[in-house]
């Protein structure tokens, strides 16, 4: 296919950009005490600059100290330009370009504050502190051309302060700067006049906003939005970076969208304000396909593309579509486990991705083994694979023992869920790159300890999975009750009314699973249904239990089973009050009961041979997959 229109180049300004793809601002968590930048971070830009990214915009800069984050770095000192020159040369000198995103965060980065910061918003700030907020975008700006920067972006969207000013819902002010339109819009104009004077004139000027102000009782219109963009074009902005999201309100779903969200879901919102605006337009959206990158930009839908997390999980995307290998791409899958929930995590110091533990890791590099071993892989799901790709690619002779007929066991089944194509294109993608690498494996092979001998390994991986074993309820081998792995693999489909038994990380899916085929559906959980989504997926389970009809029972715990009964003790999580009950139903799906497979045995022999091993993803614990693919990446790093 060709890719035309994407590789075409792009003049703003005085800058010429050889290609349409933007790696937009993303938060990595990487900045390091507010103040300063390492290798990883200069890696992780390098890597996507090489690979032909035209433009990399760096994630959020505070302009001053009061919302500064200390996940991310700031520019309102000369220590900050030094460290950010040392970013802006290693890029240039890949061959890439730099913008960085000017920012104040209002209210929405307090749960990243520490003892140095005060909380300003629209309510809580004098006129006097508005005029050196403006001042302090300008002296960012100056700044950001000291530090050599390409562009600069002003993020006005994601109900940062500049938003909260712009939103009637959130600005309440009386005074020139809220109220009416044109209050509610000065202080981004003043930024937007202070940014463009400290600037040079051939320096481009993007602007991130949202087309779409959203689920607020009192929200921006569109003909305001239009008006808004318009309106700072004249003043200087060259680029409507048009993003979707509200920290606010379920709209910061949008943010950093799920895989509940199709892709390129944001197109046309985008594309109805480009039709109204006299500037060219970057948008973003879940455009993870070369093919609907070039499509957008071929259509006129956008005159750039924001490239973001399917950057994240294949630091290489640029390339491989240049070059037509779009079946090489290691596509995201929108889990969020990585590149979303690691910024909430304060145990996580950057993030991650379940598809490519490698990210925020580039300055490591893939070294080459001095000493090749003969590893043993016992078990191809995704964290057997992962160790084998990276023990393939560092020089070791990986095998990897299957005791099915296929890879990727449990990734299989979770592309089964509704909504979730991509993870089972990621599974057949896994099983053909182990092909791609040349990694031998030997399918339909259960390993025991005389195996082990046998093979000689220098060193082994043991990554066999976990089992189910039935919870201890009296009555659970009662006819009709069924488990996940039965329902999901398709090996019975449960009619009527139909209760699953462990809603969370899994137990949800299979309930939307079951209710898309027409059962009547209750969701039965000890915790809160839901428990183990990520923040932004269990968002999504609300209305979609609801265009389900999907009935849920939260604080519930079966205590007994009995044909077309299951006996339940239900607790209010805020009186404490229990109440016993049952609940007829046609059918049960059992949800629980996830334990490691037991590998003491293949334990005890590597012990015994003294072969080097490691026990890693699910056979080590339950866990999701971004766990098991980082340890799975971790153990094939370390040997």
């Amino acid at each position: 296919m060709s890719y035309d229109a994407l590789f075409s180049p792009f003049k703003i300004r005085g800058l010429e950009l050889k290609n349409r793809i933007v790696l937009p601002g993303m938060n990595t968590k990487m900045a390091k005490n507010k103040h300063d930048l390492s290798d990883d971070m200069i890696a992780y830009h390098v890597a996507r600059a090489k690979a032909g990214c035209a433009l990399n915009i760096f994630e959020c800069v505070a302009l001053c100290p009061a919302p500064h984050a200390y996940m991310y770095m700031g520019l309102y000192n000369d220590n900050h330009v030094a460290q950010l020159k040392k970013l802006t040369d290693a890029v240039h000198d890949a061959g890439g370009k730099m913008a960085v995103q000017l920012w104040h965060g209002g209210f929405s980065p307090q749960m990243f504050f520490d003892k140095t910061n005060t909380l300003e918003t629209p309510d809580t700030i004098t006129v006097e502190r508005i005029h050196e907020i403006v001042k302090e975008f300008g002296e960012g700006a100056r700044r950001a051309v000291e530090a050599g920067f390409d562009a600069v972006e002003f993020h006005a969207a994601h109900s940062y302060l500049p938003h909260e000013f712009l939103s009637p819902g959130m600005n309440k002010r009386t005074d020139e700067y809220g109220g009416n339109f044109e209050n509610r819009c000065r202080f981004c104009f003043e930024v937007v006049e202070a940014i463009r004077a400290n600037i040079p004139e051939d320096m481009p000027f993007f602007m991130r906003v949202d087309c779409i102000d959203e689920l607020m009782d009192e929200v921006m219109t569109e003909e305001e939005i239009v008006e808004f963009i318009n309106r700072c074009a004249d003043l200087g902005v060259d680029v409507a970076d048009l993003s979707r999201g509200n920290a606010q309100s379920f709209a910061t779903v949008y943010e950093v969208p799920p895989f509940n969200l199709q892709h390129g879901f944001n197109i046309e919102n985008i594309y109805n304000i480009k039709k109204q605006i006299k500037i060219p337009v970057m948008g973003v959206g879940r455009i993870n396909t070369g093919e609907m990158a070039n499509q957008v930009i071929a259509d006129g839908k956008f005159d750039l593309v924001g490239i973001g997390r399917a950057q994240l999980a294949d630091q290489d995307w640029v390339a491989k579509v240049r070059e037509g290998k779009e079946d090489l791409i290691r596509h995201c899958i929108g889990c969020d486990q990585g590149c979303y929930d690691a910024v909430i995590n304060p145990q996580m110091t950057h993030i991650t991705c379940t598809r490519n533990p490698h990210l925020c890791l580039e300055y490591k590099g893939m070294p080459k083994t001095d000493e090749p071993k003969k590893v043993m892989i016992i078990g191809g799901g995704m964290a057997g694979i992962l160790a084998a790709e990276v023990l393939k690619k560092r020089g070791h002779e990986p095998v990897i023992f299957e005791a099915s007929d296929h890879l990727a066991g449990q990734f299989v089944l979770a592309g089964k869920a509704p909504m979730k194509e991509d993870w089972a294109a990621a599974a057949k993608w896994e099983a053909e790159e182990v092909a791609r690498l040349g990694i031998e494996v030997r399918y339909n092979t259960k390993v025991t300890p005389e195996l082990i001998e046998e093979f000689a390994p220098d060193h082994v991986v043991i990554a066999i999975g976990s089992d189910y074993v039935a919870p201890a309820i009296p009555g659970i081998d009662s006819d009709k009750v069924y488990t996940q792995y039965q329902v999901l693999k398709g090996e019975v489909e449960p009619k009527g009314h139909v209760a699953v038994v462990g809603c969370g990380l899994v137990g949800t899916e299979v309930a939307q699973y079951l209710a898309a085929r027409g059962a009547q559906v209750t969701a039965i959980e000890r915790k809160g249904v839901g428990t183990g989504l990520s923040m932004l997926r269990r968002m999504f389970m609300n209305p979609e239990f609801k265009y389900y009809k999907i009935n849920k029972m939260s604080g519930t715990n079966i205590v007994g089973i009995e044909p077309g009964k299951l006996h339940y003790i239900m607790t209010n999580k805020k009186t404490q009050e229990v109440t016993e009950g049952v609940l007829e139903c046609d059918a049960a799906v059992i949800c629980t009961g996830i334990t490691a497979r037991p590998s003491e045995d293949l334990q005890e022999k590597c012990k015994e041979l003294g072969v080097p091993f490691n026990v890693i993803g699910d056979a080590a614990g339950a866990r999701d997959a971004r766990i098991a693919t980082q340890e799975g990446y971790e153990v094939g790093m370390s040997i």
